[in-house]
C-alpha cells in the first residue's frame, strides 16, 4: 500500500543523496534504497520537479 505523503519523503531523500532510487550494490548491505512499491512514484515525482 502505498501511502501519498511518503512520495515527497522520498523524494527528498533521494534528491539529497542519502538514499538511491534503486540498489546498485555497490555500498553493501547498509545501503539505503526506496522500498519497492514507491520507486515508480519517486521517480515520477522527482522527473515531474525537474520539469517545473
Amino acid at each position: 500500500m502505498i501511502k501519498q505523503y511518503m512520495i515527497p519523503v522520498y523524494g527528498l531523500l533521494v534528491k539529497s543523496g542519502g538514499w538511491a532510487i534503486e540498489p546498485t550494490g555497490t555500498t553493501g548491505a547498509g545501503e539505503k534504497v526506496v522500498p519497492e512499491e514507491y520507486r515508480l512514484p519517486v521517480a515520477e515525482y522527482l522527473a515531474a520537479q525537474e520539469a517545473a
